[in-house]
């Protein structure tokens, strides 16, 4: 083993905060011509199995990771107690992640206690709601999420589904789809404008475009909410680790009224019940 191998050993095996696997393809094949062992790395890059490739899609899909690897690791799985019954005031999702107001508690907790566990999934939002430990001020997001029907509360239904909206708003004006309802067209322009503002549900104009399929059957449904909602400091402290987890799933408490998706009627579950 040469020199510049044995640095390549010592940086895997010793904790310096610098992880060989940031090294970018281009790097990579560079350091080969130059004579270093880096054969594993490129072949992770190969499989897309790189730990940055592997967070790309960690949103999207359900990936394999070391937990060490992934900024803010969550399982909304460990919420699955909390999702098929409605808000038991006396458990611990209650007593972390909400309080009573000083003024009409009683009528404000039976509210409560007809709500549930919902489960989102973040399309796009500001993006120091990523950063963990970082204070956001105040920022915008975009969620999805299913309220009733089959896929409600199904994390990889709710990923598919951040996946299709991201492509969609990614693609070029003159790549947009043909068949597409003037709500869906009218959605692919806001969700390009950090300044708007809605509440809708996908209609299957978007899906039928897409051919968008779940569990090998294709998906008919008009149950799918894409909303925009505001988070301020208050709701990001109760956040794992004070940001988003990077699968970008969101569990929220549901109560209220709940034909607006608003702060005052979707209170966030406190990151302490669903962080790895």
């Amino acid at each position: 083993m040469g020199l510049k191998d044995m640095f390549i050993n010592l940086m895997r095996k010793v904790d310096t905060g610098f992880d060989t696997e940031d090294y970018t393809y281009e790097q990579l094949k560079d350091m080969e011509s130059k004579g270093f062992d880096v054969k594993e790395l490129l072949e992770k890059f190969e499989k897309g199995e790189n730990k940055n490739q592997l967070l790309d899609r960690i949103r999207y899909e359900n990936v394999e990771m070391e937990k060490s690897k992934i900024p803010n690791p969550t399982d909304v799985n460990l919420l699955k107690p909390y999702m098929y019954s409605k808000i038991d005031i006396n458990a611990e999702l209650f007593k972390k992640s909400m309080s009573a107001p000083l003024m009409g508690k009683d009528k404000w907790l039976e509210k409560v206690k007809q709500g549930e566990v919902i489960l989102s999934t973040v399309i796009q939002c500001a993006p120091q709601l990523w950063e963990v430990n970082e204070d956001v001020g105040y920022g915008m997001l975009v969620c999805a999420l299913v309220e009733e029907g089959e896929h409600k509360n199904t994390p990889l239904f709710l990923k598919a589904v951040s996946a299709l909206l991201n492509n969609f708003r990614d693609l070029e004006e003159d790549e947009l789809p043909e068949g597409l309802s003037e709500q869906m067209i009218k959605l692919y322009y806001d969700l390009d404008n950090p300044d708007s503002t809605f509440d809708i549900k996908l209609d299957q104009s978007l899906l039928d475009a897409y051919n968008f399929e779940f569990d090998n059957k294709k998906v008919s449904s008009n149950d799918i909410r894409v909303a925009t909602i505001g988070f301020s400091d208050n709701q990001n402290d109760k956040l794992p680790r004070k940001a988003l987890g990077s699968d970008g799933l969101l569990p929220f408490i549901a109560f209220n009224d709940r034909n607006e998706f608003h702060v005052n009627n979707y209170k966030v579950v406190h990151g302490s019940l669903y962080s790895i």
